[in-house]
């Protein structure tokens, strides 16, 4: 059984379309196996996985980002695969890619796939028609401030109170903890940290994250967003993107591919270039990303025939399919040229992005910080709060660190 969310797709694939076709494959060169693919949602997947976990019917590999499959592993649920990793591919793999598929104790728990990056996806086009060209993030890295983020945003509003007055430049969301990475980076890129030095404190009620927080309800009350964020789930930005009701989103590549293929199907009729670039900073040459990319695990459910054609089909997609990669949208991380002699303008441009650790940072996935999983189940009760105007956002954030640390503090208690 193999578990996956709707993420990898070629151009002329559905999202999750992909898996199947992967799976095709390895059945081709192993005829005596056969993988059953159940593609999972966003939204709840989590909460299925760890029911499975707790029932023993969880599926024997599954794939899904490191914020998730740390935990499993931490948990101990998951199979180490030190084996199936060379000496020569250790030496190749970044080292940020290795630590976020390692525990402390040296368990290499999933096998490290591709390095990538969420970012910002902007309608080009529609900032233009506004007339908010000169706004858009330029220079190489293409950094831009939270001041001129916000202009951007003010200057699409004006446009669509005329054109679309329904339409609003940005979709913020509160409805579960799906995409809380956003309110992360953005925090990021105003100078906060959410955790302390050791590990064992959350800081989100720092000067800096309290000021992203009273930035983001200052957002909702200028109307630059859509109203009722705390109704609205971390789905809908995509969809609302490739529909043309929102001019910025967060996403990658796979945002991208399905603004082309809303176009090549027709759904997109008019002029609509989208182009990625970093999350916006206070600092004019600095710019934020989300680092990473999707992971397989192997869960232990004790049959050592089936642990054995797992670890096969993880090694098949990563090592033996040219597609893989591709459907990924992300650079192979053995050193591979993914790129070829033709590269898209964008993948060429986020792979100079994701490489540059001076001007842009990576935001701490935190996925080693105990009880981790939990304290996302706490953040978004106290963001809606702020959304509906319940707490201010000091009070919110004060509460939210109470919450987490108490998570963390008995999390770090039971290891003992």
């Amino acid at each position: 059984m193999f578990w996956n969310y709707p993420v990898w797709n070629l151009p002329d694939q559905k999202p999750g379309e992909y898996a199947q076709t992967l799976i095709e494959k390895f059945e081709k060169k192993y005829p005596n196996v056969k993988v059953k693919l159940e593609i999972i949602p966003y939204d709840g997947g989590d909460q299925k996985v760890n029911v499975a976990l707790a029932s023993k019917t969880a599926p024997d590999i599954l794939n899904d980002s490191p914020g998730r499959t740390t935990s499993y592993a931490k948990r101990g649920y998951t199979v180490p695969l030190n084996d199936l990793l060379t000496e020569e591919q250790l030496k190749k793999i970044p080292q940020n890619v290795l630590e976020k598929v390692t525990l402390q104790d040296g368990t290499i728990f999933s096998y490290p796939q591709g390095l990538g990056a969420t970012l910002m996806v902007i309608n080009k086009s529609l900032v233009e028609r506004a007339g908010a060209a000169d706004l858009l993030p330029s220079g190489e890295l293409r950094t831009w401030t939270i001041e001129q983020f916000e202009k951007l945003l003010v200057a699409v509003r004006e446009y669509q109170k005329k054109e679309t007055p329904d339409h609003y430049p940005f979709l913020m969301f509160g409805l579960n903890e799906q995409g809380d990475a956003l309110y992360h980076s953005f925090m990021a890129g105003f100078g906060g940290k959410r955790y302390s030095d050791d590990r064992t404190q959350s800081t989100f009620s720092s000067t800096e994250n309290v000021q992203a927080v009273e930035w983001f309800k200052s957002l909702i009350d200028k109307q630059l967003v859509y109203p009722n964020p705390e109704t609205r789930a971390a789905g809908m930005s995509n969809d609302y993107f490739v529909q043309e009701k929102t001019a910025v989103a967060f996403g990658g590549f796979s945002l991208l591919n399905a603004v082309q293929k809303a176009k090549d199907e027709g759904a997109i009729k008019g002029e609509f270039e989208a182009i990625l670039a970093p999350f916006p900073s206070v600092k004019e040459d600095q710019g934020v990303v989300i680092g990473g990319g999707g992971q397989f695990v192997i869960f232990d459910n004790g049959d050592e025939n089936k642990i054995k054609y797992a670890k096969k089909f993880i090694q098949f997609a990563q090592t033996e399919d040219p597609d893989f990669i591709k459907a990924m949208n992300a650079f192979d991380v053995y050193g591979r040229d993914t790129l070829g002699a033709n590269p898209d303008p964008e993948k060429l441009w986020l792979s100079k992005l994701v490489t540059d650790t001076e001007h842009i940072i990576a935001i701490d996935g935190s996925y080693d910080i105990e009880g981790y999983s939990q304290t996302r189940a706490v953040f978004f009760p106290e963001m809606q709060a702020v959304f509906i105007g319940a707490k201010e956002p000091l009070q919110a954030m004060q509460d939210y660190d109470e919450k987490a640390n108490k998570i963390i503090k008995d999390a770090i208690a039971s290891k003992k």
